[in-house]
């Protein structure tokens, strides 16, 4: 991975919730995307995830919490420069193609916003009513629950194209779930909830992470 900057365009009249979403959200999907190229290029090291629950919201914060630690403080992103104005801009210092990564899945909910937001809605409450939260994959399989393990399919499936994701990163995916594919959809729905709040900023023309 190459560092360079990245911009984010900034309009319209901005609060300081929006700046807060902005940091959090973004901080997390680049933790996210890095390890995803990460493992695609041999350098992600033995993972901590497979120990993990998975059994509730506390699995999906800490994963979320332990993939951002697996980047290294100098390579974390750097404010370069801000100008608010109209437009305005953040210049970033960053791995650019994590930050081209956060763009794409950004962009696609963005331009999507009302099918993705059904998709995901759909997708979580067949996940709940199912009662899938306190599962694994080998559950599903051991008591042949032949029917939840294709609801589990078929929406990762669906969430893959909603997030315009790549075959590398669908692969790299499948290594950071160890192959549990009930994990992967937490992993999934998590990552809708995380991208989902950029989005709307782009949606209102407050963010544009399009020339990143």
């Amino acid at each position: 991975m190459e560092k360079g900057n990245s911009k984010i365009i900034l309009d319209e009249r901005w609060r300081l919730e929006d700046f807060n979403v902005l940091t959090k959200e973004y901080q997390q999907l680049y933790g996210f995307f890095h390890a995803l190229r990460a493992i695609d290029e041999g350098e992600f090291p033995d993972l901590e995830f497979e120990s993990m629950p998975w059994l509730g919201g506390g699995s999906v914060v800490g994963f979320f919490s332990i993939a951002g630690k697996y980047v290294n403080p100098e390579d974390q992103p750097v404010v370069k420069r801000i100008q608010y104005a109209s437009p305005g801009l953040i210049e970033l210092t960053l791995f650019v193609d994590v930050a081209k990564d956060i763009a794409i899945i950004v962009t696609s909910l963005a331009s999507a916003a009302g099918s993705a937001a059904c998709t995901y809605h759909l997708i979580y409450s067949q996940y709940q009513k199912r009662k899938l939260t306190q599962l694994k994959i080998k559950e599903l399989e051991a008591k042949q629950l032949r029917e939840e393990i294709q609801f589990v399919k078929d929406s990762i499936l669906e969430l893959h194209q909603t997030f315009g994701l790549t075959p590398s990163q669908v692969n790299s995916l499948h290594k950071l779930s160890k192959g549990d594919e009930l994990i992967q959809l937490k992993m999934l729905l998590a990552l809708y909830r995380r991208a989902e709040p950029l989005a709307k900023l782009q949606a209102q023309n407050k963010a544009s992470f399009k020339d990143a």
